[in-house]
């Protein structure tokens, strides 16, 4: 089961993807569902789950917690969580609501993230974000090695185009949000890259002789002949090293 375990709607306030235009297209975009991840809201959360029946698709409750120091995503929480709370209260708050925390991109620098302050706390696990750089990517998965946590995968997306670029394949049919966090704390899931490739390659006609000047002759004549390339969606698999 392939799940999007980081996506905005319109109810955040750096996005305007509307959650209809968002669930009608998941199947196509190879996902069966996603988690709505909004800064500091479940407004999305109700409507959601009610569109994604229509679609037969999966809407998992979460929310992106802005913190002193970066942000935390709590996965299975109902309740509206705290504001610019310490990072230790925020966990402590996502624990007492018997859910899961996730330091999302914690090495990304253009968003606020922990860094290496990363260490200095008990996560459920660590996120691979489809915004950040490989070497950040590789910083994460190194922490996530060093203090024993799963890895998931989110695109963090904003805008429909970036929806599924990474995400988490499930061993299991994941139905509700119980299921999701014990899947990810037995570790029976794993991160996956979506790679949108769609290329078509041509044979350029050869320009007819009388129109080509000498300079132009001589690159003609230098001009290999390009292939036929063809290239499809397909995911990557993400390996911890």
């Amino acid at each position: 089961m392939q799940v999007d375990m980081h996506v905005h709607s319109n109810a955040s306030f750096d996005s305007k993807m509307k959650v209809d235009i968002l669930l009608r297209n998941l199947k196509s975009i190879g996902l069966d569902g996603i988690a709505i991840t909004d800064h500091d809201t479940l407004e999305a959360i109700p409507k959601a789950k009610e569109i994604a029946k229509n679609y037969d698709v999966k809407v998992f409750s979460a929310v992106e917690i802005t913190t002193k120091k970066g942000h935390i995503i709590a996965y299975g929480i109902q309740e509206k969580p705290p504001y610019r709370s310490s990072v230790e209260e925020t966990l402590d708050w996502i624990k007492d609501q018997d859910g899961l925390s996730v330091c999302t991109h914690p090495f990304r620098i253009s968003s606020p993230s922990l860094g290496d302050d990363v260490y200095n706390h008990t996560f459920d696990a660590l996120e691979i974000n489809a915004k950040c750089h490989l070497s950040q990517n590789s910083a994460a998965e190194t922490a996530a090695t060093v203090l024993k946590i799963p890895l998931i995968g989110g695109s963090d997306a904003h805008f429909l185009s970036s929806v599924g670029l990474i995400n988490t394949s499930f061993e299991d049919e994941i139905t509700n949000e119980d299921e999701l966090i014990s899947a990810i704390r037995k570790r029976r899931c794993e991160v996956m890259y979506k790679i949108p490739v769609s290329i078509k390659g041509e044979l350029i006609p050869p320009i007819h002789e009388e129109e080509l000047g000498i300079f132009d002759k001589i690159l003609e004549k230098k001009k290999p002949v390009l292939p036929v390339i063809e290239a499809s969606n397909e995911q990557v698999q993400f390996f911890d090293s």
